[in-house]
């Protein structure tokens, strides 16, 4: 099951890589403070408004112009780690995973508001940790969220602030790149 699962959402992510578009012509979107890249989910979140959503106090960590990332890393020790990613493309998120059979299936859908789909999964390992992988489309963007937490952990807890995260990041979302 887990070998499925990470099989799954490695394929995942070459599906919608494989779809994103590379077009240099497409107009940009307002520059990101983040990293200095067009773009980036941190755009509209802050640490502090990560820790309300999540229900623990969080650093943000945006890396660089080279190396962007947009990633919440715990104060506390043990807390869960939040990191968030985005590609722009033209399928759609559904269709991308319908397509994979079995190993997409795997992925939950579930209700955003303002959303157009997305999906979830949650891979609970025992004394070792939890990771929780959710995706949430709109227009032609997917946005990711890749939680972890070592054990003990609350599940419960981290699923709730991934669709939290997954919220916010749809009511945020650009137009266009």
């Amino acid at each position: 099951m887990r070998a499925v699962l990470g099989a799954a959402l490695a394929v995942a992510l070459l599906v919608l890589t494989g779809c994103s578009s590379d077009d240099p012509e497409q107009p940009s979107a307002e520059q990101s403070q983040a990293a200095a890249v067009a773009w980036s989910p941190c755009d509209g979140l802050t640490a502090d408004a990560v820790a309300e959503l999540v229900g623990e106090p969080v650093n943000e960590v945006d890396g660089s112009a080279d190396q962007p990332r947009c990633t919440f890393t715990p104060q506390r020790k043990g807390g869960a780690a939040y990191d968030l990613s985005y590609l722009w493309f033209d399928g759609g998120l559904d269709a991308a995973l319908t397509a994979m059979g079995a190993a997409g299936s795997q992925l939950e859908p579930i209700d955003v508001p303002g959303a157009d789909a997305a999906r979830i999964v949650v891979d609970a390992r025992g004394d070792d940790g939890m990771l929780v992988t959710g995706f949430v489309q709109t227009g032609g963007l997917v946005q990711s969220v890749n939680a972890v937490q070592l054990a003990p952990y609350d599940e419960q807890a981290v699923v709730a602030a991934t669709k939290a995260l997954l919220g916010e990041l749809a009511a945020k979302a650009p137009d266009s790149p």
